[in-house]
């Protein structure tokens, strides 16, 4: 923001990042805590909120962004080995049983607090794959959409960063050839033993959390994206005496351009069943992974395990439903109905 008259017309500088990096000077009106740009062909709106950090909603057509940013200082940015000090958020490590290579293996976790003292309900939420892109592998994943609505509901939610992923030590082994540098196999062997390593993860960070002095004794929601929807169920039915509930947002282990997809990821879905309450299976029409007749496929394999829940598709805006998640809009409410159909946590 350049400048503010006093009726609150102001002058901005918006930039824009990859792929395009450009940047335009734009009007924009000031209202109280909200800016909005003016005489764009998109929509522009930030709220600043009052913890001093600023929501921005972005959209053009069917196209939908969010993302909440944090004041920083410049000069202590650009110091060598700066580091980003996330808005309301903490990334610590986890002392886990993990061992390779005779050395113990510690877990990159994100870590959001509800208002209060606690000790508070815990909910882990799970990331994706690396979509086999080696460049995202060191990139630490969490969502602000799901922190926002969990922490408002008085949950603790922590994201875990699985072996190599993040910040976390150890390989990451996820979705390569047995040679670890081919990329994607077809061996439901490997992309099983894949699975299993990550489950070790799981298991490990979900053990090394509850520990904590902060985290109630409570059964702990469990959710997460993509390969990190599957992992909920498959752990939900190895561990259904810790777990609340289990939101799959677009799950699955492996894309269906594999030819073993179905194999693979109706197996791990299949485990699940023997988690007894239900649970909740969102999915994106027009998903560029799994279409919703796979997904339904492995839900239809879920529920014939003895698995309960229910299945909901949306249209995600721009067509991908693989992001549905950033989408808080269609969610929330679903996601509230089952959590209240829940009750409170340990009560179930």
């Amino acid at each position: 923001v350049e400048s503010i008259a006093e009726e609150g017309a102001a002058r901005v500088v918006y930039a824009v990042g990859d792929p395009f990096r450009k940047w335009s000077r734009y009007t924009a009106a000031i209202a109280e805590r909200d800016l909005k740009i003016a005489d764009v062909p998109f929509s522009a709106t930030y709220e600043m909120t009052r913890e001093g950090a600023l929501k921005g909603k972005w959209a053009l057509r069917d196209a939908r962004s969010e993302i909440t940013m944090a004041k920083a200082d410049f000069a202590a940015l650009t110091k060598p080995g700066a580091a980003v000090d996330w808005s309301g958020g903490k990334s610590e490590f986890l002392q886990t049983d993990l061992v390779e290579d005779g050395k113990p293996i510690r877990l990159e976790v994100v870590i959001f607090k509800p208002d209060g003292k606690g000790p508070f309900p815990l909910a882990v939420i799970n990331h994706g794959s690396t979509g086999n892109n080696p460049a995202l592998v060191k990139q630490t994943c969490f969502d602000v959409g799901l922190v926002d609505f969990l922490n408002e509901r008085g949950w603790m939610v922590a994201f875990p960063q699985r072996r190599g992923r993040g910040k976390s030590e150890g390989q990451y082994k996820e979705e390569f050839s047995a040679d670890q540098t081919s990329g994607y196999t077809d061996d439901p062997d490997i992309f099983l033993a894949g699975a299993e390593r990550a489950l070790q993860d799981l298991e490990s960070a979900i053990t090394a959390l509850r520990r904590r002095p902060d985290v109630a004794a409570s059964p702990i929601l469990i959710g997460g994206v993509s390969r990190g929807g599957v992992l909920s169920v498959a752990y939900a039915g190895a561990h259904p005496g810790q777990i609340f509930g289990v939101i799959n947002f677009v799950g699955g282990w492996i894309g269906e351009g594999v030819v073993t997809a179905t194999a693979v990821n109706q197996n791990l879905f299949k485990r699940g069943g023997h988690f007894g309450p239900p649970t909740l299976w969102l999915y994106g029409r027009g998903d560029r992974i799994y279409s919703t007749s796979h997904s339904r496929e492995n839900f239809a394999a879920f529920q014939r395990a003895g698995g309960q829940g229910t299945f909901l598709e949306f249209d995600v805006p721009g067509g991908d439903g693989h992001f549905l998640t950033p989408c808080k809009d269609l969610w929330s409410g679903p996601v509230g109905d089952y959590l209240d159909s829940l009750g409170a946590p340990g009560q179930n």
